[in-house]
């Protein structure tokens, strides 16, 4: 089943498109009567099987930290057609255009999918922030702190909407809050939100109202780089767990309300 998850989105337009483009100029060079008439020769030449080499190494250093098989055939793809767009150049600058355009094209007609599904987020509103946290404290949040004009956060925000979607529980919310009209909030938490600010999105986890953990996490003299990638988040901060810990602790309390009326219901 493991597996069957990480193939099925990679049998979307998107990626099956985006692979073909990534190796169509290899597949031009070498298919019979198409490379005849392209190319004056239908066989890859050593410098280009060099390039292919070098390519392999580049895609297994890059894909070291990818989440999952969607993520690591999108970074494939896009060296591969870096590569392309160089030897389509390198025999012919006209060719290497229309592969640009066709590049294009893919964006413009199968963008890359993003969940568009139900979401179960609170969106605070400066100090009602700091009011939720300290109003119940079994409960745990995980807020997502940002700023409307960053790519980074806008990329994020499905990533975030489906997990909330999946995890939200009574006893662990989600929360968004848009700090670049809050700047106190921002303060308060130590996140930058200037332009080169390497801080946002920022994720921090609330248990029993105080912060656990947070990504990424801020150094005395820099930040460490975080992927806002669907798994990375559950891996980091634990979702899985936290969320069966929160499961337990809602049937217990659930246990002990019926046990408290039938205890009224005897006397």
């Amino acid at each position: 089943m493991g597996l069957m998850n990480d193939v099925k989105p990679v049998l979307r337009p998107h990626y099956i498109t985006n692979i073909i483009l990534a190796v169509l100029y290899f597949l031009l060079k070498t298919t019979p009567g198409v490379c005849s008439t392209l190319f004056v020769s239908c066989k890859l030449e050593l410098r280009e099987w060099e390039w292919l080499t070098f390519l392999g190494c580049v895609v297994v250093l890059k894909n070291r930290k990818q989440a999952n098989l969607a993520e690591y055939v999108s970074t494939s793809c896009l060296f591969s057609k870096a590569l392309s767009t160089f030897c389509f150049f390198n025999y012919n600058p006209a060719y290497a255009i229309l592969y640009l355009l066709l590049c294009l094209a893919h964006v413009m007609f199968f963008p890359k999918p993003v969940y568009q599904g139900p979401e179960s987020i609170v969106y605070f509103r400066g100090p009602n922030l700091y009011e939720e946290l300290e109003r119940d404290k079994r409960v745990t949040w995980l807020i997502t702190f940002y700023v409307a004009w960053s790519p980074k956060c806008v990329n994020f925000a499905p990533v975030f909407a489906e997990l909330s979607h999946e995890y939200s529980l009574d006893n662990l919310k989600f929360g968004k809050i848009d700090i670049s009209r809050y700047p106190n909030v921002a303060e308060k938490y130590n996140i930058n939100t200037g332009a080169l600010s390497r801080q946002l999105p920022t994720l921090i986890m609330f248990q029993e109202g105080k912060e656990k953990d947070r990504r990424p996490v801020p150094t005395k003299t820099m930040t460490l780089k975080f992927d806002f990638k669907r798994d990375n988040v559950i891996k980091d901060f634990g979702l899985n767990d936290v969320y069966e810990k929160c499961k337990k602790a809602l049937g217990s309390r659930k246990k002990d309300k019926e046990s408290n009326k039938e205890e009224k219901k005897d006397k």
